[in-house]
């Protein structure tokens, strides 16, 4: 082996240990970060629903293409807490842009909550608007990953 073939081994071989270091440092940031922001959704969620009534448990993991803009949280109600419920957090695209909405499923039947991280004036005009329609669409797909998520966790 010559000498040029030698220096353009070792340069290739630094930079492939430099990109090798660098996506190590990106993945531990990503694997330290996933519990501020399972945090962070949690209490998105717990700011929509009335702390008296209910309390958020575990994260279900979504097994759907929404799961980069979703999460599904276990709901203790603290009235009744034997019964089983859902929470879940997803980004919805309204006419005022795309919103945080909390939807809940309770005995079966999902039911939109309210939009977190609302400020006042975009939160009474968010309740002024009626979009049935796409609140209906949401509440559909809702149900859908909710139903998907709870089947998962029961045959766990």
């Amino acid at each position: 082996m010559n000498e040029s073939a030698k220096k353009q081994l070792l340069q290739s071989g630094v930079f492939a240990g430099l990109v090798l270091a660098l996506f190590l440092i990106l993945s531990a940031f990503v694997v330290l970060g996933r519990k501020n922001w399972e945090n962070g959704l949690r209490s998105a969620v717990e700011q929509v629903l009335p702390a008296s009534e209910w309390q958020c448990g575990k994260m279900i993991p979504i097994d759907s293409n929404f799961s980069v803009s979703a999460a599904c949280f276990e709901l203790v109600n603290k009235k009744s807490p034997s019964k089983k419920s859902f929470a879940l957090i997803m980004r919805i695209a309204t006419h005022l842009g795309p919103q945080p909405a909390v939807f809940v499923c309770q005995d079966g039947k999902t039911a939109f909550c309210g939009a977190a991280y609302f400020n006042s004036s975009l939160a009474k005009e968010f309740e002024r608007s009626k979009f049935s329609r796409q609140l209906d669409y949401w509440t559909q797909i809702a149900d859908s990953l909710i139903n998907k998520a709870a089947q998962a966790e029961e045959s766990k």
